[in-house]
């Protein structure tokens, strides 16, 4: 999906930012309305999955829900682009009006399931 959905969006909006091994890019609490695309770097994710340059952590859960509810931990140094959640919702409507509310349908399985346990 990041392959569709990245190159529709404008990441010159916004200045990279650098966050250091061990820090947080993510917390429990904090609102959704900022994606970070991971630039450079891996991070983990308190469900236990890795990512890499190239992913955008907590996606579902920025679809499905207000605030997060994972904490992403940058293991190496990680460079992150910002992403504001309504240019991500511009982009994914350009496939047509049905494919937002499908993405938050289904991200809002995605995020329920991992919740659950």
């Amino acid at each position: 999906m990041h392959d569709i959905i990245l190159p529709l969006i404008n990441r010159n909006r916004f200045a990279p930012r650098s966050v250091e091994a061990g820090r947080v890019i993510i917390a429990p609490g904090e609102a959704t309305s900022l994606l970070f695309l991971l630039r450079a770097g891996e991070a983990r994710s308190s469900d236990g999955s890795c990512l890499g340059t190239g992913d955008i952590p907590s996606l579902c859960e920025a679809l499905a829900l207000d605030r997060y509810h994972s904490t992403v931990e940058a293991v190496t140094a990680c460079e992150l682009q910002v992403i504001p959640l309504q240019d991500l919702e511009l982009a994914i409507r350009q496939g047509g009006r049905l494919a937002l509310p499908l993405s938050r349908s289904i991200a809002a399985e995605v995020t329920q399931r991992r919740l659950a346990g």
